[in-house]
């Protein structure tokens, strides 16, 4: 008997990726699957422009067969119809569906060419293909919402079989283009390796060098993002400002980690509100320090105007940290009040202020939240993420088991 050929087709590397397929892999392994069902991994560049991420030695890092169609992926959505690489690796990704016919893609992102050419060459032998995706109505990621392109996007979307999202806001968002009787799961996607960050977090080896990277002695707020505007730091600042006159000499410092073109800008506020004492811009500490370094912090912040998922959130979570989280994220579908954290407008600086506030004078709250903050993403793991990619295979009869009734999954995130 043949084996039933599934494709894994993403833009890039990312760690997070090599994760949840190489938790795939095992799983198939330790369910005695791995000789009827062969996953195969592709990626259409090694390296993505935005996030840098090491694209050195994958052969090694993905359990499952992989193919790099090129060295360097550039852009997202329809950019990336834009790049000279497109027809050849479109072209080389044809050759490589016609010969593996595969019988389930997953496929990252509904409007990338190499998702486009599998759902629709794929039709030809009853492919099934689904979309990792977490855009929403209000992520505005690639392109502003209007009724035509609207219009445009749900011809695309409506040309896959399934979709498999993180949280409830996404699956709606993908019932609204592709229509409502479409499989769509939460729970699906932007899943992190929460016991292997939640072990990071509480080893105190890397505390001094945090510290001194972070350049705080005492408690602290940290926030890791990419200055670019949509991160939203300008008000951030502002919102800290009106926390500073709130408290005074209470005030501990806030940490901004990262790079990006508005650093200029950030550090021409901090001059302008006289917060440069207060407020350090320092360079991405190294990925295994960041969970410790989220855990020693008060809180862990993520204020942006839009963002489609914001897995900063599960990171911070697991490690045992509070968060505050714009309610213009995905991610804040993780978030209870009072909880685990907060969720404020990201437009309303005076809120975040009183936030600050909150979490700096109220230790008994602080310490609750901290307790709190693990436990609270125990349903949002990698377990749930495999038991939805196989209740997929089951649904499409691609396993010999009867395919069970998959249940809606799309308010399941408290």
């Amino acid at each position: 008997m043949k084996p039933v050929h599934l494709l894994a087709i993403f833009d890039s590397h990312t760690p997070y990726l090599a994760f949840r397929l190489n938790a795939f892999q095992e799983a198939l392994r330790e369910r005695g699957l791995d000789d009827r069902l062969k996953l195969e991994v592709i990626l259409i560049g090694a390296e993505e422009a935005s996030y840098g991420w090491e694209g050195e030695g994958l052969q090694e890092l993905y359990e499952a067969p992989i193919t790099i169609l090129s060295n360097r992926f550039r852009g997202l959505g329809m950019r990336s119809f834009l790049h000279p690489s497109v027809p050849k690796c479109l072209w080389k990704l044809f050759k490589i569906l016609l010969k593996k016919r595969p019988k389930i893609a997953f496929v990252g992102g509904y409007d990338r060419p190499e998702s486009m050419l599998t759902t629709m060459l794929g039709r030809l032998w009853r492919c099934k293909t689904g979309v990792w995706n977490d855009s929403k109505f209000n992520d505005a990621e690639s392109y502003g919402k209007s009724i035509g392109l609207e219009f445009i996007k749900s011809f695309m979307v409506g040309r896959y079989h399934f979709f498999l999202c993180p949280g409830r806001d996404s699956v709606e968002y993908h019932r609204f283009l592709g229509g409502r009787k479409k499989l769509a799961l939460s729970h699906s996607w932007d899943v992190v390796d929460n016991a292997t960050i939640a072990k990071q977090a509480a080893e105190p080896q890397h505390d001094a060098a945090i510290r001194t990277a972070l350049q705080v002695d005492g408690p602290f707020f940290l926030m890791p993002v990419r200055f670019v505007p949509k991160k939203n730091s300008l008000r951030v600042i502002d919102a800290y400002a009106a926390y500073r006159r709130r408290v005074g000499d209470r005030a501990i410092p806030l940490v901004i980690c990262g790079k990006g073109p508005e650093e200029a800008t950030m550090r021409a506020r901090l001059v302008e509100l006289s917060l440069q004492d207060a407020i350090r811009i320092v360079p991405w500490l190294p990925y295994e320090q960041v969970p410790r370094a989220s855990r020693l912090s008060r809180a862990v912040l993520l204020a942006s105007t839009h963002d489609q998922w914001g897995m900063i959130v599960n990171e911070a979570l697991a490690a045992g940290a509070p968060v505050l989280v714009s309610n213009r994220c995905g991610a804040h579908e993780l978030v209870r009040n009072h909880v685990n954290g907060f969720t404020f407008d990201p437009f309303d600086p005076e809120h975040l202020g009183h936030l600050f506030e909150v979490m700096t004078t109220d230790d008994t709250l602080f310490k609750r939240m901290q307790a709190e903050a693990a436990p609270s993403v125990d349903r949002f793991s990698i377990d749930q993420w495999l038991e939805n990619h196989f209740a997929v295979l089951q649904h499409y009869q691609i396993l010999k088991e009867a395919p069970h009734k998959i249940e809606d999954q799309s308010h399941a995130l408290s």
